[in-house]
């Protein structure tokens, strides 16, 4: 598809579909009122005179324009919005009485995402999101605007060709794609603990909501019904087997939901990606803003040689799951591929690994886990002293973790990049390249002074990077060289 067509220096509208959005937002933002009006209707239905027919007409209506004034910026911004380009800079403007004006400069632009629901296929528009580091939320976002537009604007913002503001078609090449086997794989190798404790969460959540609705206990009943249950063997493998299908399923409509036909291009600029079940989206990944790279697996996902990579972006904000850019990687020359523009050669692959003190694998241990476990043990005992085991085990489990996270933890270094590989039941590598560190901490404890060692602290506009326990000599050698690269870019 040409995007050439489109002069960005003129202004741009929104679709006419962006009013059916808008509309759909304000009667779901009204809900109150608009049950109100509702139920004047059902009312003067059941009245037959003509004086309170004619009121609940009047009613009606001025619910309507109190709904409607409520959200009458939301309707001038629909008619007055604008997008264009002028110079290097992206403008939106808005409004009537008050205006508003978006300035963002192109070079700040991280990620452009397109998104599409039936409406928009059925209108051939898209949701479009535009990213800018420095800022956690989204910049710009626009609930319809023309798909060609959209991959316009988001083609000219990718590869900055703001001189002429023209797209300057840059071949790409397709280099991955999920198929529907990889995806049974992936929802095979989910974290269905976690998954289960959603589902857990999502149970109790409407349990209140029906306690609210209709005025009784559901909690109630479902402790008379448990308390009449048959707790036999075979009804407590079938309740673990029934608990066990929903969690499958249900991890993998998730899995559906975040990899199906997931494909990935890759030009001069970056990556492209596009993805989708119910509605297609679109994002594009651009090289230069990437901080950090991680990649991770489970025992599953590692027996069946899946890993998940993470990029993390300038800018991105760390508890909104939906900004993160993470890819389902099948094969290991892919990760390669993938992770190369940012660092070609890995530390791992010609230094000798470093690891941490072995103090870092039972301390916490003794001082947290030991004191807590303890007090929970003499409480139950006293209470019934047949579940005392669930502390112990629990101690048990605790201290096995952090024996195996003390082991695992390793560390290499080169004059470029830092790599950490960690983790207790699957593993998790990171890649930190020097330039990219904004700044370095240096922490130690009174028992790390006694012991000579520290915990060191590496600081991007993505994510914090930790090596805890350490000798102290490597950690100031390892901030000294961070502060000299951090130098050296500045100049």
């Amino acid at each position: 598809m040409s995007t050439n067509k489109f002069d960005w220096s003129e202004p741009q509208k929104l679709s006419p579909v962006a009013l059916v959005f808008i509309l759909v937002k304000i009667i779901k933002d009204s809900w109150p009122l608009v049950l109100i009006a509702l139920g004047r209707i059902i009312i003067n239905e059941q009245n037959e005179t003509k004086r309170n027919t004619s009121f609940g007409v009047y009613f009606v209506l001025g619910i309507t324009f109190l709904i409607l004034l409520i959200h009458l910026k939301q309707l001038i911004n629909f008619f007055k919005f604008r997008i264009y380009i002028q110079g290097t800079e992206l403008m939106v403007k808005s409004g009537l009485l008050s205006k508003s004006i978006t300035i963002v400069p192109i070079n700040r632009v991280q990620s452009v995402h397109l998104i599409e629901n039936y409406l928009h296929k059925l209108t051939n528009t898209c949701k479009l999101k535009i990213e800018t580091a420095g800022s956690e939320a989204t910049e710009i976002e626009i609930e319809a605007i023309s798909k060609e537009r959209a991959i316009s604007l988001q083609a000219l913002l990718q590869n900055a060709a703001i001189e002429t503001i023209q797209q300057k078609n840059i071949e790409q090449v397709q280099i991955m794609g999920i198929r529907f086997a990889d995806v049974i794989k992936l929802a095979i190798s989910e974290n269905h603990i976690r998954t289960f404790l959603i589902i857990l969460g999502f149970a109790y959540s409407r349990i209140e909501d029906l306690k609210q609705l209709f005025g009784y206990d559901a909690s109630n009943i479902i402790d008379e019904q448990v308390e009449q249950a048959d707790f036999s063997t075979l009804g407590i493998l079938t309740l673990l087997t029934f608990g066990l299908l929903v969690t499958l399923i249900v991890s993998f409509i998730r899995v559906l939901l975040r990899y199906n036909e997931m494909t990935i291009f890759s030009n001069k600029k970056g990556f492209q990606m596009e993805w989708g079940f119910l509605q297609t989206q679109q994002k594009m990944l651009i090289q230069n803003k990437v901080q950090l790279i991680s990649w991770d697996n489970n025992f599953i996902r590692k027996a069946l040689g899946i890993k998940i990579v993470r990029f993390f972006m300038t800018g991105e904000d760390i508890l909104k799951p939906k900004q993160h850019i993470q890819l389902p990687i099948m094969q290991s020359a892919l990760l390669y591929q993938l992770i190369s523009p940012y660092q070609a050669i890995w530390p791992s692959q010609d230094e000798k690994p470093n690891s941490v003190d072995k103090t870092y694998g039972w301390r916490e241990t003794v001082l947290f886990v030991l004191p807590i476990t303890l007090i929970g043990a003499i409480a139950i005992y006293f209470w019934n002293p047949v579940y005392i085991i669930i502390p112990l085990l629990i101690f048990i489990y605790s201290t096995i973790s952090n024996w195996v996270k003390y082991k695992k933890f390793r560390f290499w270094m080169n004059k470029t990049t830092i790599q950490i590989q960690k983790g207790i039941w699957g593993e998790e590598n990171i890649l930190l390249n020097f330039n990219k560190i904004q700044q370095v901490s240096i922490k130690t404890s009174p028992f790390q002074r006694r012991k000579n060692l520290a915990t060191i602290e590496l600081y991007t506009a993505g994510e914090t990077v930790t090596i805890p326990f350490i000798p102290k000599a490597q950690a100031q050698y390892i901030a000294d060289w961070a502060l000299f690269c951090i130098e050296f870019k500045q100049q």
